[in-house]
């Protein structure tokens, strides 16, 4: 009997205690650049309801970003219409066909970053020259205005490529009809589309994603030394310290949200992944604040630090790599026609496409056509695992305690 009680007791400490596993608190998403057939991204609705991640006018979006070197093989960017799509893509709100105020799109391009806008009617894409795949985390922030369209990149808070894109609107319009089930939604870590292998997906690690709908950056600054913190002008904020689960949350408090979003997990390995390796674990510390630029001068070459330090920008770009400075007020930096040698398949907004009929798409891929992602609803994250320890913690102590008398009976 006595022997039965202890065993009892045992199983009951197994099944009941809580798992180890990530807590919640400070945490990244690892993507393995995996993202076909809707898997190893996050999808965040943009519409039904209109949510306030959608933004349209001016625009920051920022991030931190960690890969490693020879994990995002795409070609070196190209300035051109709309080709940001042919880099590892990093975020993608961009839309099939015309018939809406335009879309966006960041990704890398031989390890730099690529910022592209499209308003329907023209688009741009603006390269940036730091290569940010060397295995350190940085922090990138890319800028719009909606009145002159003017586009910048910064890295580690410095300007890295500066120029004019298309003005207006760049919002997904408001109960919008597509026969394309992946429109509606701002992917992080895939090309929404799966269109196809010349599209790569983005590998590494991301982290702190805040999207404002003002242009907070128009010179050089020190980067960000803690998370973000949502403020009247953030749209969406994810700071990715669920650290379990499928849904990511939207902290940014904007009204009409929030703007919450789910992962889509998937591949070998299988991803995203939530991971313990953020910007803070790896001792992220402030620059000091370097001179501001002035506007109508040229931007100071962006290259990286050489201290040999976790907190230092990657490798310098290569030598054959032009510098782009900032381009004085009525300059065009980045060009806005179709690259002759970037043609992507997938038709960008404003495009035409006049011996193709929408059609609704297959479930699957197999030969590039966009497969249909579902649509769950969106639920808030779990609370993660902390409110289970302490039950836990007193169960464990009762079972204890009972374990000892059983073998105090026993004797």
């Amino acid at each position: 009997m006595m022997k039965h009680s202890i065993y009892v007791l045992l199983l009951l400490a197994v099944v009941l205690l809580p798992r180890p596993g990530h807590a919640q608190g400070n945490t990244s998403l690892r993507f393995y650049g995996a993202g076909r057939d809707g898997i190893d991204r996050v999808v965040i609705p943009l519409d039904a309801p209109p949510r306030p991640v959608d933004v349209g006018g001016d625009v920051t979006i920022e991030f931190w970003l960690k890969a490693l070197p020879g994990e995002n093989g795409a070609p070196p960017c190209t300035p051109g219409e709309d080709t940001w799509i042919n880099g590892n893509i990093v975020i993608d709100r961009d839309i099939y066909f015309a018939g809406d105020y335009g879309d966006y799109g960041i990704s890398l391009g031989d390890g730099r970053i690529a910022f592209g806008v499209h308003n329907g009617a023209a688009g741009a894409t603006l390269c940036g020259i730091t290569n940010v795949t060397g295995g350190n985390w940085h922090h990138v922030a890319v800028t719009r205005s909606s009145a002159s369209g003017r586009l910048a990149i910064f890295v580690d808070g410095r300007l890295d490529a500066a120029g004019d894109g298309p003005a207006g609107d760049i919002s997904y319009r408001d109960n919008r009809q597509t026969p394309y089930a992946n429109d509606p939604y701002l992917v992080i870590g895939a090309e929404k589309h799966d269109a196809g292998p010349e599209y790569p997906s983005f590998s590494g690690w991301i982290d702190e994603v805040r999207i404002s709908r003002v242009v907070r950056y128009t010179a050089d600054f020190a980067r960000p030394a803690a998370p973000f913190a949502a403020d009247a002008d953030t749209a969406a904020l994810y700071h990715f310290d669920e650290g379990a689960g499928d849904a990511v949350r939207d902290s940014s408090g904007a009204a009409g949200g929030p703007s919450d979003g789910w992962l889509r997990v998937g591949g070998i390995p299988a991803g995203p992944a939530w991971s313990d390796d953020t910007p803070w674990s790896n001792g992220v510390t402030e620059r000091p604040s370097p001179t501001a630029l002035v506007a109508g001068e040229p931007a100071p070459v962006a290259t990286p630090d050489t201290a040999p330090t976790d907190t230092t920008p990657d490798a310098a770009p290569a030598s054959n790599t032009p510098a782009i400075p900032l381009a004085p007020t009525g300059e065009t930096g980045v060009v806005a026609e179709a690259s002759a040698t970037a043609a992507p398949t997938a038709v960008m907004a404003g495009s035409t496409a006049p011996a193709m009929t929408p059609v609704p798409p297959p479930a699957t891929s197999s030969a590039g056509i966009v497969p249909t992602i579902a649509a769950p609803p969106v639920t808030p994250p779990s609370p993660g695992n902390r409110s289970l320890w302490l039950p836990g913690i007193a169960l464990g102590l009762l079972l204890l305690a009972g374990l000892g008398w059983a073998l105090f009976r026993r004797r």
